[in-house]
């Protein structure tokens, strides 16, 4: 496979750029791009206990590009899913500033953050997290009902998106008799139902063998493809040699390394 490649400001164009009002940002060589879908400005997060404070991350500063993968790499316990768990506004920082989408996801109410996360976000866990007694149909039109859809509309999308993870052969089995490979897929599938801006994978291939993990590689870069911004938090060497553009930020002790 084509080697990722680790972009530098300047070929992202963002060097010395300046936000205009307009949403969009002006680099030093006058090109207008994008504003980001994601931005980290000085995040901290932090857990006390008793009389110790564990320091999880400490003065993350990232943007995220509309349509860009971003490959967040390190070891266990280096930040990278606390890093996840905030994007996703499961979580919220001590201090800091996360944007998605211009939204500040961290100071909504809880209510408000929970549908938020529906339409615009997409996750996909390295535990699956699917309700073992439901379908794959099931599983996959949960995420719809707290977006106020009728019955038709949630219909149509959950068909969309059973497609797009070519797992639709088994819509009617429940999830307790998938395969880890097909529970992955379902997985995916509901993270697709919203059609959100927005994909977050927790370590997507921990539980997949080599051919299983390189199917899903090949769903990610069909979501690339498609326009959707992704963030992965992973160890799994094969993400060091995806077959589509991704850029590689190191994470170490709650820092970013690069």
């Amino acid at each position: 496979m084509k080697k990722s490649k680790i972009f530098s400001n300047e070929e992202l164009g963002i060097r010395n750029e300046e936000l205009k009002g307009d949403g969009t940002s002006v680099p030093s060589n006058g090109t207008k791009v994008p504003a980001p879908v994601i931005s980290i400005e000085n995040l901290n997060r932090h857990f006390q206990t008793g009389d110790e404070q564990f320091h999880a991350l400490k003065d993350i500063h990232l943007t995220v590009a509309p349509g860009e993968c971003v490959v967040l790499k390190g070891v266990s316990g280096s930040g990278k899913t606390t890093l996840l768990s905030i994007l996703a506004g499961l979580d919220r920082p001590s201090s800091g500033k996360v944007l998605i989408e211009g939204e500040a996801i961290a100071k909504l109410p809880d209510l408000h953050a929970s549908q938020f996360r529906a339409r615009r976000i997409g996750m996909i866990f390295q535990h699956y997290n699917l309700m073992e007694h439901l379908t794959v149909e099931e599983n996959v039109m949960v995420p719809l009902i707290p977006t106020g859809l009728d019955s038709r509309a949630i219909a149509q999308q959950v068909e969309v998106a059973l497609t797009q993870a070519n797992i639709a052969h088994k819509r009617t089995t429940p999830a307790a008799r998938l395969s880890g490979g097909e529970k992955q897929r379902t997985s995916i599938a509901r993270a697709l139902a919203a059609d959100p801006a927005v994909i977050l994978c927790d370590e997507p291939t921990a539980n997949l063998d080599r051919a299983n993990s390189l199917r899903f590689i090949e769903i990610l870069g069909q979501l690339h493809t498609a326009g959707k911004t992704i963030v992965i938090a992973t160890h799994d060497p094969l993400f060091d040699d995806l077959p589509f553009p991704a850029r590689v930020v190191e994470m170490e002790d709650g820092k970013i390394r690069n």
